[in-house]
């Protein structure tokens, strides 16, 4: 069965750090929605038109992922529940697995220096780089979390965070190297 884990969460709370660690531990590919999103960025304009076209690649290719039932890991905010259920059905509907785990950072002085830091050379897909201003932007999000889904605060220790997603996948049906 293919099986997709996404580190979803909101900018700056260590989607990007954590999903590269577990790749190369696990020697998986991690597809980062910023990257496709940053690789446009030259040729359109439009942030919505962006976005509209990293979740058209991002359903073309996992269709791809299902088919050849692989494993991969993404790294894509998904910060509405909506959207995180309709990928999940997306993926079940054609015999995948989604696992997801939601990167969160508990401490405002970390995370506003993580966004801060953004800020000095921001990328296309790094809009907002203050944490008032993003907190602002995410208020009116549908952000429950999922049931089953592991929820990783980012202050802690990156070698014991991996090693709680090394459990947790585990304990999901055998993916820990």
């Amino acid at each position: 069965m293919a099986k997709v884990i996404l580190f979803r969460g909101k900018s700056g709370t260590g989607k990007t750090t954590l999903s590269s660690e577990l790749g190369r531990k696990l020697n998986l590919p991690v597809l980062r929605k910023d990257d496709i999103y940053d690789s446009i960025a030259d040729f359109v304009h439009a942030h919505d038109s962006r976005n509209k076209i990293c979740f058209d690649f991002l359903y073309r290719f996992l269709q791809n992922i299902i088919d050849a039932n692989a494993t991969i890991i993404l790294d894509f905010g998904l910060n509405n529940s909506n959207d995180v259920y309709r990928l999940k059905n997306w993926i079940e509907d054609r015999g995948g697995e989604l696992i997801t785990l939601v990167c969160t950072c508990s401490d405002d002085s970390i995370w506003a220096e993580r966004l801060s830091e953004r800020g000095v050379n921001p990328l296309p897909n790094q809009l907002i780089t203050n944490l008032s201003e993003l907190k602002d932007h995410y208020k009116s999000f549908n952000s429950q979390h999922l049931d089953g889904e592991l929820i990783l605060d980012t202050v802690d220790d990156l070698d014991v965070l991996i090693e709680q997603v090394e459990s947790f996948l585990e304990h999901k049906k055998g993916l820990r190297s």
